[in-house]
């Protein structure tokens, strides 16, 4: 066994075993990725770390992309907070690596006596990659008491007998997984695109030798539709210009592909011959449906049909339409309920008889479905009850099995399982490709051939100054960080983000400084609203519904207690008197200290805000609608407030005395996305500025006004890149 080592510097203290961070013996939030990329920097602190090492160290025998290192020295640095300069900050050498700027001190903990000395380049030396690797799966699970933390040395014989018993115990763990699942080392992974910009929704040809993908330059200008052989450094350009290309998919015979293609008033579904370059109008459905970056669009095996995924309406969410090759006739597949997000992803099993699909029930949740396109009723099989996120997947070419993207066991990685309708026979299994982001996916038809793009997306809070037009950025890391809300005074922030490795809410100053976190534990946080006085915090646990209170001690510490009621996006009334939340029938009314619920409106809502004056309540009806509305608090009468808004952005918006401050798509471009202000008296509305660029619309979460009505906080994604990777043999 190691012995168990501590690593000084500065004032920090990092614990190698347990792989614990401490500052001034309190413990920091930091995921086990950033404390693994932490102690390579540490134990070669002095020296430039090249990113080759730092991935092979962090990541061994797994193959992901550079997006993943970059993030986590982003979260190192912002656990780190150190000046340039000083102990503890990383240096970046561009297209080199990073270095940790010393002095670093060793202490050894062997049999109950600490040793101390300096770290030397033969302490270096002696610390394996494989011993990394081996320590981390050995205590990843282990959290130190929390009753007997602070810096003692008690505590550390504990953690040190802790991770010996752990570790002893992984061995087995190890020895069984390493029997029972796939080693990433029998994949050859190569890239197949290093192109500037980014690229996904990757297509592999039935053959495994050519892939169709989405190029986007990042130059301002739409992403175009491309295809690149195998061998080949450079793509050939299929589709661009005006519009938004999406879903790439081959034809049976690899002659055509099928695609869709966004326009102002219409989807159309397109297919275009790769020999003459002539497309072909297959169907056309209204309203457009911009707005979702997951493929929408497959092809059938025995080359008979599409499948699209479409909503029938604005206030719709996406079902999925069987659509004639031959002739464009459309048939609906599936239905599904309107509050959740709709049915994405659709894959043709090999036989062409069942499609796959997945199901976007919440931001943070997804299942995989499965439906037969001939069977009387189109029932539904239910493949995975997880209640995690997947991103993408696809059929092998036995017919037998799927291969998904999951974060069902932390990290994003691929899985594979039997696509059986008893349950008991799935089982899914680990792959060993990871990635830190949402990963898609295509596999080739006739051969062992699987192609992957990993999906940064980097949500960060911005500050826009209405008078003068000016943004910055004020809370930022490299997790999502999304839905801020202004308190009452205008000195705080409440906001939500993941990076402590799952979606929490987090208080800030206004200005982003001494950021806490707030909620912990599977409570998972809507956005939380604040209590007049600026002492309470109302969320909803967004798996459950069930309403819970964040209050401020009078020591300064925040207690959570469920309100012991259910709903959704809790509000409070301006007095302070009233709580109101949504159900999926109804808009209902709390006493604030608890107690028996009336009904103010007849009719399911979500995303609420209260007039200042207490009037009104503003809600949204549909996930997929640009409708907002507004109910009367004491007459319940019910009248829609503007329309416009960006399709299922739903709380990108934010109130004033006077009007409504939104985010709507420009009358010149669909692709341009300009924030509003539309007044009550005169129902003029005017433009305030474009959105830098294009906002994601789901998991953003509610614009935030300060109380003098200047500032408005939004989020903003940041340019990210993303390369398409290629595994071979794949089986």
């Amino acid at each position: 066994m190691k012995p168990h080592q501590l690593y000084r510097f500065g004032s920090f203290c990092l614990d190698a075993t347990a792989r614990v961070l401490l500052k001034e013996d309190q413990p920091v939030t930091i995921t086990r990725k950033s404390v693994e990329t932490l102690l390579v920097l540490v134990e070669n602190a002095g020296q430039v770390v090249s990113k080759e090492e730092l991935l092979a160290a962090i990541w061994p025998d797994r193959v992901v992309d550079e997006a993943n290192l970059t993030q986590n020295i982003a979260m190192v640095r912002r656990a780190l907070s150190a000046e340039r300069g000083t102990p503890a900050f990383i240096e970046t050498f561009p297209g080199r690596g990073y270095r940790l700027i010393g002095p670093v001190v060793v202490e050894e903990l062997a049999t109950g006596n600490l040793v101390t000395e300096p770290l030397t380049e033969e302490i270096v030396a002696n610390s394996s990659a494989s011993d990394s690797s081996f320590s981390f799966t050995a205590t990843e699970t282990m959290s130190p008491p929390a009753q007997t933390l602070p810096g003692s040395k008690n505590w550390l014989k504990l953690v040190a007998v802790a991770a010996s018993v752990v570790a002893l115990a992984a061995i087995g763990w190890i020895l069984f997984q390493r029997k029972s699942a796939p080693n990433a080392a029998e994949f050859h992974i190569s890239p197949l695109t290093r192109l500037p910009g980014k690229e996904w929704q990757p297509a592999i040809s039935p053959d495994g030798k050519k892939v169709a993908f989405l190029w986007d330059q990042g130059d301002g200008q739409p992403a175009s539709l491309c295809v690149q052989a195998v061998g080949e450094s450079s793509p050939r350009q299929i589709a661009g210009g005006a519009g938004q290309y999406s879903s790439p998919a081959w034809s049976p015979d690899e002659r055509a592909l099928a695609f869709l293609k966004i326009g102002h008033d219409s989807t159309d579904v397109m297919t275009v011959s790769l020999e003459s370059g002539d497309q072909r109008l297959i169907a056309r459905f209204i309203p457009p449906g911009y707005g979702l970056q997951r493929r929408l669009l497959d092809w059938s095996p025995d080359g008979q049909w599409l499948v699209v995924s479409h909503s029938e309406a604005p206030d719709k969410p996406n079902g999925l339409y069987l659509v004639s090759v031959a002739t464009g006739e459309k048939r609906k597949l599936t239905t599904p309920e309107t509050m959740v997000g709709g049915d994405l992803d659709p894959r043709f099993s090999p036989d062409s008889r069942n499609v796959t699909f997945i199901r976007d029930i919440h931001r943070s949740h997804q299942e995989l479905f499965s439906i037969s396109i001939n069977s009387a009723g189109n029932a539904l099989t239910q493949l995975t009850a997880d209640a995690k996120q997947i991103s993408g997947h696809d059929w092998m070419s036995d017919g037998q099995q799927i291969v998904f993207a999951s974060n069902r066991g932390g990290e994003f990685r691929l899985w594979r399982m039997v696509a059986s309708v008893d349950a008991s026979e799935r089982n899914p299994q680990s792959i060993g490709i990871y990635g830190e982001f949402p990963v898609e996916l295509s596999l080739a038809r006739k051969n062992d051939s699987l192609v992957y793009s990993v999906q940064q997306q980097d949500r960060n809070i911005w500050r826009l100054d209405l008078r003068e037009k000016r943004w910055t950025r004020i809370i930022a890391s490299s997790a999502q960080d999304a839905s801020p809300q202004y308190s009452p005074a205008g000195d705080k922030i409440c906001f939500r983000s993941d990076r402590s490795g799952e979606e929490q809410l987090w208080v800030s100053d206004a200005d982003g400084h001494n950021q806490t976190q707030l909620t912990k534990g599977a409570l998972y946080p809507s956005v939380g609203h604040w209590s007049p006085d600026g002492r309470q915090i109302a969320f909803n646990n967004a798996r459950t519904g069930e309403l819970h209170l964040a209050s401020l001690s009078d020591g300064g510490v925040w207690v959570i207690k469920a309100f012991g009621a259910n709903g959704v996006h809790p509000v409070f009334a301006p007095d302070g008197k009233w709580l109101y939340a949504g159900t999926k029938s109804s808009i209902l009314r709390f006493p604030a200290g608890g107690g028996t619920s009336a009904e103010i409106a007849g009719v399911g809502g979500f995303s609420l805000e209260v007039s200042a004056d207490g009037k009104f309540v503003y809600f949204m009806r549909e996930v997929n609608d640009t409708v907002l509305w507004r109910v009367n608090t004491e007459t319940g009468q019910l009248s829609k407030a503007i329309d416009g808004l960006v399709q299922r952005c739903t709380s990108c918006w934010s109130l004033t005395a006077d009007g409504i401050y939104f985010l709507g798509n420009s009358r010149e471009s669909f692709e341009a996305q300009i924030v509003y202000f539309q007044e009550f008296a005169s129902g003029r509305r005017r433009e305030i500025l474009r959105y830098p660029e294009p906002l994601s619309p789901l998991g953003s979460g509610p614009f935030s006004l300060s109380p003098d009505f200047r500032n408005l906080l939004c989020v903003r994604v940041d340019p990210s890149n993303s390369d398409i990777l290629r595994v071979e043999p794949f089986r």
